[in-house]
């Protein structure tokens, strides 16, 4: 699950995708829900494909949030309040891998469950037409997995837990 929280004149909006078969399910703040199959990023163009059809809008991450551009508007949203969970600092030597960068998730390499190697590839995120591969810090277990193929990812969130294998500390 993605949750995002972001102030729009001055009121908290919370934006929740949740995984749902092949697609995701969307929450928007006033409750309304969309099922969206596929979305992809590109530049600075997010594209959706829902049953209905496609809805293309224009985005920019700035230092503040993200503006939306749709329809001659643009929309400002400020990231909310540093949440408990940003405030917590994680270290992949802990074995907790969060994205160094806005991006997608393109490729994932494992499944929750899988044993992996110190240095083996788990999944790659694209962020301004560049990919960057998260590895392995240490030979152990996916203890647990939060995203998948085509999900769109902020800074700082949590992608992956690897737990070390019994008697790989001793």
């Amino acid at each position: 699950m993605y949750k995002a929280e972001f102030r729009y004149h001055e009121e908290l909006l919370t934006l929740i995708a949740q995984p749902d078969g092949k697609g995701w399910k969307i929450t928007l703040p006033d409750g309304a829900q969309y099922a969206v199959e596929h979305a992809a990023a590109h530049d600075n163009t997010l594209t959706l494909r829902t049953a209905t059809g496609f809805v293309q809008v224009a985005f920019l991450q700035t230092p503040q949030g993200v503006e939306i551009h749709n329809r001659g508007r643009v929309y400002r949203f400020q990231r909310a309040e540093t949440t408990r969970r940003s405030i917590t600092q994680h270290s992949s030597a802990e074995g907790i891998l969060t994205a160094p960068m806005p991006g997608l998730v393109t490729k994932v390499f494992v499944q929750q469950g899988d044993s992996v190697e110190a240095g083996q590839r788990l999944l790659t995120l694209e962020a301004m037409k560049t990919e960057q591969s998260l590895r392995a810090p240490f030979t152990g277990i996916v203890r647990q997995l939060n995203v998948r193929e085509g999900e769109l990812v902020q800074e700082g969130t949590v992608l992956i837990e690897i737990a070390e294998a019994s008697g790989a500390a001793e």
